[in-house]
């Protein structure tokens, strides 16, 4: 059997040195054969969320690079092992990059999996996966967090067995008993249903009202200016604006290239008022170069003792379901509680896909709910409290029934499919 092991450590390097060495006898017992991916030494490019690997090079990421190999490498194992510092909740950006590769090997199609909306997976097999998190102490907030994250990931990825586990550096004396508690665990798992518990979403509840004078909208989506995310974020400055709020919206992506535009962006974050991140969902959390700009942001504003601001999340899927983008903002939360930064609450948009190609207030009817939602949003926010309850339901709402959505997408992609020439090709297994 084959086992390959996604090292995603950067920050805890010496404790993801401790879980492997403790993985490593164990996993020989099994008679597993091993691969290690050092992702922080690996040149990852970003994913550009274009879709390229479903339509222009099915299967395969359209840019070169390692990610390639590590993922023909994670389909043909039979176990695979993510070993990464819990982020917010989530995963480290080295490992997150990688994981935002993933999706070449599902398909673009759209099915069902306990009433919920997934892909259909592109292989008739997948590996088992076992998440393991890297504390320097317990956190039971985040061990939440991580643990839902792997849920929503395994469901996705269609991995027949599945286990997740955090370790802290005080448990080291006895990490031999826990991996083989791990393993053990995971031969016994089953994968998991789609319904799970709610998270904790609410803002901050002792939130003193205090109007803002500056806001700092983060547009995440790698796709820049054209995306959903800058459109949504445009609407919402402007409303904001309206209000007599002076608001700067940043291309995070963008910030991230030049040392200067990053430390540019470090500023202004610590000069709001407010501060929204709008954002698309990749693999059922942030993007792994949102991520990156969060831990970079966090640790700048952890460290400079500015006063505390208002922060809020707009994060939107192509899947018609809201409840897809309940992970994403439970980090996006947690990241406000380790930046001293107080949570006021946030949107989660479903059927993204219908709000591309132009401004969100051009789309007519299909965006009422969601413009509704951002005006109450502007409205609470210029206000000094937090996100209403209603503006939070009208964001959840599908304009559109679900299966409409699901034959509209799949139409879209083998529209593409067809216009580059590969609809015969959409569901190959390069790998």
């Amino acid at each position: 059997m084959k086992a390959s092991i996604l090292n995603g450590a950067v920050a805890l390097r010496d404790l993801a040195d401790s879980v492997d060495a403790a993985l490593a006898p164990r996993l020989a017992a099994r008679r597993y054969e091993v691969t290690r991916h050092d992702l922080a030494a690996l040149d990852v490019p970003q994913c550009n969320g274009d879709f390229g690997c479903w339509t222009v090079t099915p299967g395969v990421c359209v840019q070169p690079g390692p990610h390639r190999e590590v993922a023909r490498d994670l389909i043909r194992s039979d176990l695979t092992i993510w070993l990464t510092p819990v982020t917010y909740g989530g995963y480290s950006s080295a490992l997150k990059r990688q994981l935002d590769h993933s999706i070449p090997l599902v398909s673009p199609w759209f099915t069902k999996i306990d009433g919920e909306t997934h892909h259909v997976p592109r292989y008739e097999r997948f590996p088992s996966v076992l998440a393991i998190g890297l504390l320097e102490r317990a956190d039971p907030a985040q061990e939440a967090v991580f643990e839902r994250l792997v849920r929503r990931n395994v469901l996705n990825v269609h991995a027949p067995r599945f286990g997740s586990a955090c370790v802290t550096r005080e448990e080291l004396p006895r990490l031999a008993s826990l991996v083989e508690r791990w393993l053990e665990d995971l031969a016994a798992s089953e994968r998991p249903r789609a319904a799970m518990a709610p998270l904790e979403l609410a803002a901050r509840p002792d939130l003193p009202e205090a109007p803002p004078r500056r806001a700092l909208l983060l547009a995440g989506s790698p796709r820049g200016r054209s995306s959903v995310s800058a459109s949504i974020a445009a609407h919402l400055g402007a409303r904001l604006e309206e209000r007599g709020l002076t608001v700067v919206t940043e291309d995070l992506p963008a910030c991230l290239r030049e040392d200067r535009e990053l430390r540019r962006l470090g500023a202004a974050f610590e000069e709001a008022d407010v501060v929204g991140l709008a954002t698309p969902l990749y693999v059922d959390s942030l993007p792994g170069v949102v991520t990156e700009a969060l831990e970079l942001l966090g640790r700048r504003r952890a460290a400079s003792g500015a006063p505390r601001a208002r922060f809020l999340a707009l994060v939107n899927s192509g899947f018609p379901e809201a409840v897809h983008n309940d992970t994403a903002l439970a980090i996006c939360r947690q990241f406000a509680a380790d930046a001293s930064l107080d949570w006021i609450g946030g949107l989660a948009i479903g059927g993204g896909g219908m709000f591309a190609g132009k401004p969100l207030a051009e789309h007519g009817g299909r965006a009422r709910s969601l413009l509704q939602s951002l005006t109450l949003t502007a409205d609470a926010i210029a206000r000094g409290v937090a996100v209403p309850g209603e503006a939070q339901r009208l964001a959840r709402t599908l304009p559109i029934p679900p299966w409409l959505y699901r034959l509209v997408a799949d139409w879209g992609f083998r529209h593409e499919g067809k216009k580059r020439g590969n609809l015969s090709r959409m569901n190959e297994r390069p790998y």
